[in-house]
C-alpha cells in the first residue's frame, strides 16, 4: 500500500472519529440590555460586577458603554428615541425632572431593593412621590493632601481659609508646589469654584431672579478663587485631569482639590502614596465648610426597555452588601448601602461630615437647562480662570442662568 493512500484513509479514520466528538456550542443570552455610563474611572468595577451578574443569571448579558462628554451624548439619544436601557442618573438636575415628568423613566417606587439605601440620598429622586432612580454612592469633594510634604513641615490639617492659605505659602516659601489644579479640563475648574457656590447659597437662590453682578457673596467667592490660582502651578492651562492625579501622586504638588472618583486612579498610579484628605476650608469658620457632593453613581431605567424585569435584577444586585462593599471600595465613594463598612481611612473627615449633615449638594442640580447649563458654566469659569476678568464673567454667568430660567430645555421642546 502506498504511502499515500495510507495517508488519506488515516485522514479519513480522523474526520471520522472528529465529527463524532460532541460540539461546544456557545447558546447565545435571551436578554441583552446597555448600561450607558459616563464614568470612565468605575468602568473596571463595573465590567467585574457585570461578570458576577452574568454567572448568576446566565440569561442576561449587561454590556457597559462609556463615552466621552456621555451626559450631553445620553441627552442626544434620549431625544432621538435611543434610551439605554440603563443609564446613570442624577437627582435634582432638571435632565432628570424633565425625563420622569415625561414619562422616560421606569418608576421604581415599590422596589423592594430601595429599602437598602439610606432614606435621606434616595429621597433626592422622589419626584411627586414616585422614584425613578436608585441611589448607589455619594462622591464628595475634598483636599487631598501629601502626608510627607505635611509632615516635613510640621503643617497641621487647615480646617479654616486662613490657615489653608497659611499653610500654602509655608509650602511655597518650603519650594514645594502648594496646589495642583487641572485647568485645561473645564470640568475640572468647576470642581474647585462650586465648593464655594455651593457653601454660598441656599437651593431656594436659584429659583429666584438673580443679580450676580453686584452681590458681594459672588465678589468674595472670585476673590477666594483667584487667591488660590495664585498657587496653582504655572502650567495648570496645560495641565489635563490625568495629568494633575499624575503630578500629585507622584509627590509633584502638595495639595489638590478634588472628588473621591480620583482616588482609585490616584491610588493605582502610585500605591504606597502616603496621602489624607480634608474638607475644603472655603470659610473662616469650620461649621460653615460643608463638603460639596452629590449621588456619584445612579442608575434609571428607561420606560422603553423591553426588559424591565432583568433591568431591575441589575439594580437589586447592585445594592447586595458585598456588591456596594466592591463599588465604594473600588471607587472611593461613600456607600448609600446600610450596613456597608468604611472603606477608606483617608475618607473619614469627609464621611464624619456627611454623616453629621454638613454637606451641600452640588449647586448645578438645581439650576434650569441641565446638562446644557452646567456644561456652559464649566467653559465660562474655566475663560474665568484664564483671563480673570470677573466683571465679564459675572455678567455671562448671569446672563447664562436667566437664559435658561426663561426658556425651555431643549428636551422639553
Amino acid at each position: 500500500m502506498g504511502a499515500k493512500r495510507l495517508f488519506v484513509i488515516g485522514l479519513a479514520f480522523l474526520m471520522v472519529a472528529c465529527s463524532n466528538q460532541p460540539k461546544v456550542i456557545q447558546e447565545p443570552r435571551s436578554m441583552v440590555l446597555e448600561f450607558f455610563s459616563v464614568k470612565e474611572e468605575t468602568r473596571p468595577i463595573f465590567n467585574q460586577l457585570i461578570a458576577d451578574f452574568e454567572q448568576r443569571y446566565p440569561d442576561i448579558q449587561i454590556n457597559q458603554v462609556v463615552v466621552p462628554n456621555g451626559m450631553s451624548v445620553l441627552k442626544t439619544r434620549i431625544a432621538r428615541g435611543d434610551a439605554p436601557d440603563l443609564f446613570i442618573s442624577y437627582p435634582l438636575e432638571q435632565d432628570y425632572i424633565t425625563r420622569a415628568q415625561k414619562g422616560y423613566l421606569l418608576e421604581l417606587s415599590h422596589e423592594m431593593f430601595l429599602d437598602r439605601i439610606q432614606p435621606t440620598i434616595q429621597q433626592r429622586y422622589s419626584i411627586n412621590g414616585n422614584m425613578y432612580g436608585a441611589a448607589f454612592t455619594q462622591n464628595a469633594v475634598g483636599v487631598l493632601y501629601n502626608k510627607v510634604h505635611f509632615n516635613q513641615l510640621n503643617l497641621a490639617i487647615p480646617s479654616t481659609w486662613g490657615e489653608w492659605i497659611e499653610a500654602m505659602e509655608i509650602l511655597k516659601k518650603a519650594g514645594k508646589q502648594p496646589l495642583v489644579m487641572a485647568n485645561k479640563d473645564a470640568n475640572q475648574t468647576s470642581v474647585l469654584s462650586l465648593n464655594f457656590v455651593a457653601n454660598a447659597f441656599p437651593p431656594s437662590y436659584w429659583k429666584s431672579p438673580l443679580y450676580l453682578q453686584n452681590d458681594p457673596a459672588w465678589q468674595e467667592i472670585n476673590a477666594k478663587v483667584e487667591t488660590l490660582l495664585s498657587y496653582a502651578q504655572p502650567e495648570s492651562f496645560s495641565m489635563g485631569y490625568s495629568d494633575a492625579n499624575k503630578a500629585f501622586a507622584y509627590g509633584e504638588g502638595s495639595m489638590y482639590v478634588t472628588g473621591t472618583w480620583a482616588l482609585p486612579m490616584i491610588e493605582k498610579l502610585k500605591p504606597d502614596l502616603d496621602y489624607g484628605v480634608f474638607p475644603v476650608p472655603v470659610s473662616d469658620s469650620p461649621d460653615e465648610n460643608r463638603v460639596l457632593g452629590g449621588v456619584d453613581v445612579g442608575i434609571s431605567i428607561s420606560s422603553d426597555t423591553e426588559h424591565p424585569k432583568a433591568a431591575k435584577l441589575f439594580l437589586a444586585f447592585l445594592a447586595e452588601q458585598e456588591n456596594a462593599q466592591s463599588l465604594s471600595l473600588y471607587e472611593g465613594s461613600i456607600s448609600t448601602i446600610m450596613g456597608v463598612q468604611k472603606t477608606k481611612k483617608s475618607l473619614e473627615m469627609l464621611e464624619k461630615k456627611v454623616q453629621d449633615g454638613e454637606a451641600v449638594n452640588w449647586p448645578n442640580h438645581y439650576w434650569a437647562g441641565g446638562t446644557a447649563a452646567e456644561t456652559e458654566y464649566r467653559l465660562l469659569t474655566q475663560q474665568y480662570f484664564y483671563d480673570r476678568d470677573k466683571i465679564t464673567y459675572m455678567k455671562k454667568l448671569e446672563d447664562m442662568l436667566r437664559k435658561y430660567a426663561s426658556r425651555d430645555d431643549g428636551e422639553k421642546k
